[in-house]
């Protein structure tokens, strides 16, 4: 019997992100009304493809997360730390099933409650103690019908 409570296997998470270039110098009004014909005219293609609409005219492919791999034995505890941008809160939207990853599988045996939201922030010298935390739980019940934390 496996006591592995959340397993993630190469777990990714790709973004795209439409970007609008900037022209420099004089506009022309005909140039203004032919790039809105050619936005709509695309936007129009790619909503009958079912692709999704991005705003601009370049893309750019960001990878929030890629290769995370993990597992999550029951009674253990894990802790998300990194720079901004380094995929947290996606990683978090991920294990409690808001979003799904482009790449790789998330196994978890039980229910899963995140926060509301997140943008937590802590007063100098507090980060250490454990009461300043926000919570994300992962319940799942034993035979014997205890609950276990992670």
């Amino acid at each position: 019997m496996s006591d592995i409570v959340i397993k993630a296997e190469n777990l990714g998470k790709m973004y795209t992100i439409g970007h609008q270039s900037e022209r420099g110098g004089y506009t022309a009004l005909r140039d203004v009304l032919m790039q809105n014909a050619r936005t709509l005219w695309n936007k129009t293609k790619d909503l009958a493809t079912g692709k999704p609409i991005i705003q601009g005219n370049t893309m750019e492919e960001v990878w929030a997360l890629k290769g995370v791999s993990f597992e999550i034995h029951r009674g253990e505890a894990m802790g998300i730390i990194g720079r901004n941008g380094a995929g947290k809160s996606t990683l978090l939207k991920i294990l409690s099933r808001i979003t799904e990853p482009t790449t790789g599988r998330v196994t978890i045996k039980g229910r899963v409650a995140s926060p509301a939201g997140g943008g937590y922030r802590f007063p100098p010298g507090t980060v250490r103690s454990g009461e300043h935390l926000p919570q994300w739980h992962y319940s799942g019940n034993d035979p014997s019908g205890n609950k276990a934390k992670v």
